[in-house]
């Protein structure tokens, strides 16, 4: 993004940040080709996230999906944050001129308050079909809305978290020890983290080559082979 829409953006970031209340997070994320980070942030104490935390896991695999190509925000799925609230996440992309992805303007409510209520004051709240979702979090709608996407997420604070979170998590559930994989096996996780987003995050490459016994030329060469397939 230019420094103009940086400067509009982030206002619009203060704005909403006073105008919803401390309930309702509300970032900007900035995306280059080797990076995201928020780059503004209004009450970022619900996630515990800062300027320069990256994307959430989520976030991350609807940006390495190309999502944005198809639908211009993506509303109401569930995410846990790092302190442990249950947000109702809500994120618009932000496009240049011929539609590329520049940024991101995410809107997060703190639904974890709403937990304990039953389901018919949910209802008389806006009629949210998940439990802790009213339909306030539904700031950006028209007849062109998305289907909703009940998933949940973290929200890292740091990118190197972020990394080390996924690749942890990814390598764990795969059925052989990371000694004994095969090149075939590995570039199957190098699927798998690729279409997470993971190599969307800066220094991702190195952590990963490390994780997998590998050099970081190996993992560059899986991922031209995946991006060439």
């Amino acid at each position: 993004m230019d420094a103009e829409l940086i400067r509009q953006y982030t206002l619009i970031v203060d704005f909403l940040g006073h105008v919803l209340g401390p309930d309702y997070e509300i970032a900007l994320h900035e995306l280059e080709d080797d990076s995201n980070r928020i780059i503004a942030i209004a009450n970022g104490e619900l996630t515990g996230r800062h300027i320069g935390s990256p994307l959430s896991n989520k976030m991350l695999e609807f940006v390495a999906g190309n999502l944005y190509e198809t639908q211009n925000y993506v509303l109401n799925f569930e995410s846990v944050s790092a302190t442990g609230k249950t947000m109702c996440s809500n994120s618009m992309f932000i496009k240049g001129r011929h539609g590329e992805l520049s940024g991101l303007l995410c809107i997060n409510f703190d639904a974890s308050r709403y937990e304990e209520l039953s389901q018919r004051v949910m209802e008389l709240c806006g009629g949210g079909k998940k439990r802790g979702v009213p339909s306030g979090t539904r700031l950006i709608a028209d007849s062109n809305d998305p289907v909703e996407t009940p998933v949940r997420s973290g929200y890292p604070t740091s990118i190197a978290g972020a990394t080390a979170s996924i690749v942890s998590q990814v390598v764990a559930n795969y059925p052989v020890e990371v000694d004994r994989l095969t090149q075939d096996e590995k570039m199957e996780i190098m699927d798998i983290l690729n279409r997470k987003g993971v190599f969307l995050l800066k220094g991702s490459v190195s952590h990963v080559a490390q994780t997998l016994h590998s050099s970081e030329a190996s993992i560059y060469r899986y991922l031209g082979k995946l991006n060439n397939k």
